[in-house]
C-alpha cells in the first residue's frame, strides 16, 4: 500500500503552494490534479520544473499526475478535438518523464454517441501506450454518471484495457464515483475490476453528489477495499482524494486502524 494525497485537497490554492504545504504535512507522494490549479504545470518552463524536482528530491517525495479533463477527450475523433487531446497527452508525457512519475491517470472521455466514443477510446489508448515512459503506469479511472461520460461501469473500463494487453495499464477505482454510478452494486463492480486495479481514489459521499468526504462521513461501504488492502496481493497506490488535508489525514488514520482489526 503506497499512500498518496491528491492536490485536490487544496484545489483553491496555487499549485506550488499546495505542493509545499503537503510536503510540510509529511506526505511523500502527491497526485497532481491537472484540472484546475495544476493545469499550469503543463506549460511550466524548465526552471520551474527543475526547482520542483530539487525540492522533491530533498524531501524524498514523488509526484504523479491526474491528467486534465478539459481539452482531453479521445472519445471524439474530430480534428480540432483530437489535436487538443494529443497536445494534452504530449504535455503530460513530458511531465511524467521529467519527474519519473509512477503513474498518470486519465478520465476516458465523453460522447453523445456512446458506442462510437467507446471505440475511439479503445483505439486511442491502444496506440498511445507505445508512447508511455518506461515503467510508468497508464491508469484509466471510473467516472461519475454525468451526461455522456464513458467509463462509469466496470464492463466499459475492462473493454478499454483488455485489448491493450500491457502490464503497465490499469484502473483507478474511485469510491465516490462508483457509489454514484452503482450504489447497489458497489462491491460487484469492484470485484469485476479487481484484476485491473492499481490505484484507489478514496473518498466518501451519501450517494447523491461527489462530496469528497473523509472516510466514515458518508455511506460508502469500505469493507471490501480494506480486505483487499489486508490481502496485499497488489501494492496499490491509495490516494486520499478529499476536499481538505484534514479529511485526508483523518482518513489515513482511519484506514490504519481498520487494517489492524
Amino acid at each position: 500500500m503506497k499512500n498518496v494525497i491528491s492536490s485536490y485537497t487544496m484545489i483553491h490554492m496555487p499549485i506550488e503552494q499546495t505542493i509545499h504545504t503537503l510536503l510540510k504535512n509529511g506526505w511523500k507522494a502527491i497526485e497532481i490534479m491537472c484540472e484546475g490549479h495544476g493545469y499550469e504545470m503543463l506549460s511550466w518552463d524548465q526552471t520551474r520544473r527543475n526547482n520542483l524536482r530539487y525540492l522533491l528530491n530533498d524531501c524524498g517525495a514523488t509526484i504523479n499526475f491526474h491528467a486534465p479533463i478539459t481539452n482531453f477527450n479521445p472519445a471524439i475523433d474530430e480534428i480540432a478535438i483530437r489535436l487538443s487531446t494529443n497536445e494534452v497527452w504530449n504535455r503530460c508525457m513530458e511531465l511524467v518523464e521529467f519527474f519519473k512519475s509512477e503513474y498518470v491517470l486519465f478520465h476516458p472521455g465523453r460522447s453523445t454517441n456512446h458506442e462510437i466514443g467507446l471505440e475511439n477510446i479503445q483505439s486511442y489508448f491502444r496506440e498511445k501506450i507505445l508512447e508511455m515512459p518506461n515503467e510508468s503506469l497508464l491508469i484509466l479511472e471510473n467516472v461519475p454518471p454525468y451526461e455522456n461520460e464513458i467509463g462509469t461501469k466496470a464492463s466499459e473500463l475492462i473493454s478499454m484495457i483488455e485489448p491493450i494487453k500491457n502490464r503497465n495499464v490499469g484502473v483507478c477505482f474511485d469510491t465516490g464515483h462508483a457509489f454514484l454510478s452503482s450504489r447497489g452494486e458497489f462491491n460487484e463492480e469492484l470485484k469485476k475490476l479487481e484484476p485491473f486495479v492499481k490505484v484507489f481514489h478514496l473518498n466518501d459521499n451519501h450517494g447523491l453528489s461527489d462530496e469528497h468526504l473523509a472516510i466514515g462521513d458518508g455511506e460508502i461501504p469500505f469493507d471490501i477495499i480494506i480486505q483487499l488492502l489486508k490481502e496485499g496481493i497488489e501494492d496499490y497506490f491509495v490516494n486520499f482524494e478529499m476536499k481538505s488535508v484534514e479529511y485526508a489525514n483523518n482518513s489515513l488514520k482511519t484506514i490504519g486502524l481498520l487494517l489492524q482489526e
